[in-house]
């Protein structure tokens, strides 16, 4: 007689192990990334360096990160993703280290880009381990659930990283980066994951005809452009949102990074609610959260030729927040349902393209004043707005062709 109690229990058991490790892996290298933003501008006073020179920082360690995600996703595919991500990590652990004994602002950007380099691969590789389990509805909504987690965990970051410059000073928070790093090293170390099915050994040429072969997925493309284009807005923010927040606008690094929690609030209850909305179609929701961040893009716009203050500012980048919450996982969902064979590689190639676009824009946007709006309002408008006419130019192609 077949138990299906136990059946079930094993079935949600196996969900909650995989939705864990692909948490610990996708908030790696968004937490070292994000933990040192409130402390930025006292690195630069610590270094006495430009405000610009350690916002270089944050470019480095995107540019970092862009190249080895390729290699590491066509290396898993191939080898198996516990030893890439075991080496992965440890390269990222490096990075982290040499942060937290740098002597100089050029040394430290270099270890950021070390970082970069180590954590590149772990956000497509959680992805693919999650696609390996789940497709179209069912991978969105559990990509909602994964990113209400990931959103909270990682939104946490720079409030515990505002405190600990509060009470301490920038060293803390990459100590603390260094035993989270460890501690991420065990939990993959443990996991049982599955052995590549063929090991050929690695060919260049192999490789890149695979991802040639994404990029000729027009679907897949479409989605990868426009999750590309929502990164990028976050990342610019980011890069600016400690000088807008603690220089312009006069908030201590705590309470600067208890506004980003709150934030992170509009986009965790954004999740949830895609999970629900999803029924009503994936399409749907997507242009809904597009035309959220366009219309925030506008208010930012409008602060600028205005007053900018805590308030109009806080409820903009909600908009921004909760948006993005409408876009990120099922522009996922889209795209990544859409690869049939190859998974870790897909991921690398959308993470791939995600970074590229996001170190472009975050590196362009340093040039101007990190204390003006104007800048990120430009950007918001500008993405969001090509993202949208992506997915309607989608939208009205499926629609022609139903009607033919």
């Amino acid at each position: 007689m077949v138990d299906f109690p136990c059946i079930e229990f094993r079935l949600h058991n196996q969900m909650l192990k995989i939705l864990a490790l692909t948490l610990v892996l996708s908030t790696i290298g968004a937490i070292s990334s994000e933990m040192y933003i409130p402390s930025m501008p006292y690195i630069a006073t610590w270094f006495k360096t430009s405000d610009t020179i350690i916002q270089y920082s944050f470019t480095a360690y995107m540019i970092g990160s862009v190249v080895p995600a390729l290699f590491f996703g066509a290396l898993a595919d191939i080898y198996g993703r516990k030893k890439i991500i075991l080496i992965a990590l440890t390269i990222g652990l490096i990075g982290t280290i040499g942060c937290l004994f740098s002597t100089s602002a050029w040394i430290f950007i270099f270890c950021r880009f070390i970082q970069g380099f180590g954590f590149s691969s772990t956000n497509g590789l959680g992805r693919a381990l999650l696609r390996d389990h789940y497709d179209g509805e069912q991978f969105a909504k559990y990509s909602s659930y994964l990113s209400m987690a990931f959103a909270f965990s990682v939104d946490i970051t720079p409030f515990f990283g505002g405190v600990l410059q509060k009470y301490f000073n920038w060293h803390a928070i990459f100590v603390f980066l260094t035993l989270f790093n460890l501690i991420s090293i065990y939990v993959a170390y443990k996991f049982p994951f599955k052995d590549a099915a063929e090991n050929n050994g690695f060919k260049w040429k192999e490789m890149f005809v695979n991802y040639y072969k994404i990029t000729q997925n027009k679907p897949f493309m479409r989605y990868n452009f426009i999750a590309a284009f929502m990164y990028s807005i976050f990342i610019c923010y980011l890069s600016m949102a400690s000088f807008l927040w603690e220089t312009r606008l006069g908030v201590s690094p705590e309470t600067f990074g208890l506004l980003t929690l709150m934030l992170s609030l509009f986009y965790v209850c954004s999740c949830y609610l895609n999970s629900i909305l999803v029924k009503f179609g994936v399409g749907k929701i997507l242009k809904l959260g597009l035309c959220v961040v366009l219309v925030a893009g506008l208010s930012l716009l409008l602060m600028d030729f205005l007053s900018l203050n805590k308030i109009t500012f806080f409820i903009a980048m909600a908009m921004v927040f909760a948006g993005s919450g409408l876009v990120f996982a099922n522009s996922s969902s889209m795209g990544m349902s859409s690869v049939n064979v190859n998974f870790s590689s897909a991921s690398a190639f959308y993470s791939f393209s995600s970074i590229v676009a996001a170190a472009l824009f975050s590196l362009l946007i340093s040039q101007f004043n990190a204390t003006s709006v104007l800048p990120l309002a430009i950007t918001v408008i500008i993405l969001s707005g090509m993202a949208l006419i992506i997915h309607l130019g989608h939208e009205t192609i499926l629609q022609v062709n139903y009607v033919k």
